[in-house]
């Protein structure tokens, strides 16, 4: 397969940039194929990459970062700074003038480079262009490796037999804690290095879009929904959900629950390359109506990877075509009778269809604590 840096390029042709500088945690590993933490940890720690058309990238870093960056990335020009006393904006500069890129187009992460930052490189460097690469970089991102593909199932499948066994070491009466810490339990001790999120609501609280599990119990006869994810191998995520019963079936929260998994099913049913994402949405939208679902979340999923949430969305506004080798979350959500319902699952697409990575079919099931 063409490298990232080689397809990157395409995409800087296409946009007239002589260059591309990377500076946010997920492209940096992307495209830098190194993982520096404390990019997130501590967003003022900049870490640059520069990718120029033609001639030598380069990389810049926090001294501290070194060892990690000298054993992992590719990139053979190496820069790195000492925290508080160097600027690493002055270490871009110095990059751009030895390419001879002073007065030319770049390609920047604008959405991640503080305004503090930006006035610094504007002092330094009056003539640049700027522009923002986001839409290039995720173009490239967008179609997945064959790699990236296995640690993107392998995470999916981590995350969705945790909940299966962590379902059967509670019962109705345990609390959202019990059952929240056995799951992570499961998550990590499989193979996961780290829990990304966990959202987690009974009853009542399975409304709340971002509940965290407490000490609330999970009372027979009712529901409880969560939607967690965590991070597996080359720091890919999975991404993951489910609505559960809670003990004895309550029929009005079964016959929500099924409406909305032939929804579900519809949704699968139209995925393949071609098709666009608002084309996926109003499945959704359309089958939520023929059904008398409330509906009204504004997208129906989003493709995974590195972040939570890649290009495209399945949104009504996105029309984006679909191409093989994408990979999305699809998950339809449902606020009735005070209660939410959701699913989501891991797709894989194809030239005619589609390939569940999460689980052995579309349809959920019925699941239960009892």
């Amino acid at each position: 397969m063409e490298s990232r840096y080689e397809r990157l390029k395409a995409k800087m042709r296409e946009n007239n940039m002589d260059a591309v500088v990377i500076i946010s945690p997920a492209n940096t590993l992307y495209f830098s194929e190194t993982y520096i933490m404390t990019q997130t940890d501590i967003p003022d720690r900049l870490a640059i990459t520069v990718l120029p058309a033609n001639g030598e990238p380069a990389i810049i870093a926090c001294i501290i970062e070194k060892n990690t960056v000298d054993s992992e990335t590719w990139i053979k020009d190496r820069r790195y700074y000492i925290e508080f006393q160097e600027s690493p904006i002055a270490f871009l500069v110095d990059v751009l003038k030895e390419r001879g890129l002073m007065n030319s187009r770049i390609g920047i992460e604008l959405g991640y480079l503080t305004a503090s930052y930006y006035m610094e490189l504007m002092g330094l460097a009056p003539n640049l262009n700027l522009v923002n690469c986001k839409r290039a970089c995720e173009l490239v991102r967008m179609i997945k490796e064959p790699r990236e593909i296995k640690y993107l199932t392998d995470a999916a499948n981590i995350t969705r037999r945790a909940m299966e066994k962590g379902i059967q070491a509670v019962h109705p009466g345990c609390t959202e804690r019990e059952f929240a810490n056995k799951v992570k339990t499961y998550m990590i001790n499989d193979g996961l290095s780290a829990i990304d999120f966990f959202v987690m609501g009974a009853c009542e609280k399975s409304v709340l879009v971002h509940a965290l599990p407490t000490d609330n119990i999970m009372r027979g006869g009712d529901q409880m929904r969560m939607d967690f994810g965590g991070v597996g191998e080359g720091h890919y995520l999975s991404d993951f959900a489910r609505t559960i019963m809670l003990g004895e079936l309550n029929d009005k929260y079964v016959d929500i629950y099924n409406k909305v998994c032939e929804v579900y099913v519809d949704i699968f049913d139209h995925i393949r390359a071609g098709v666009t994402a608002s084309e996926l949405f109003r499945v959704c939208a359309d089958g939520m109506a023929k059904r008398n679902l409330p509906f009204s979340t504004p997208h129906i999923g989003h493709s995974l990877g590195l972040e939570c949430h890649e290009f495209p969305m399945l949104s009504p506004v996105e029309d984006f075509a679909l191409e093989e080798n994408m990979v999305f979350n699809i998950e339809p959500v449902v606020v009735a009778e005070n209660r939410q319902f959701h699913f989501e699952d891991l797709v894989l697409v194809k030239k005619d269809g589609f390939e569940i990575l999460s689980n052995t079919q579309v349809n959920p099931g019925l699941l239960r604590i009892v």
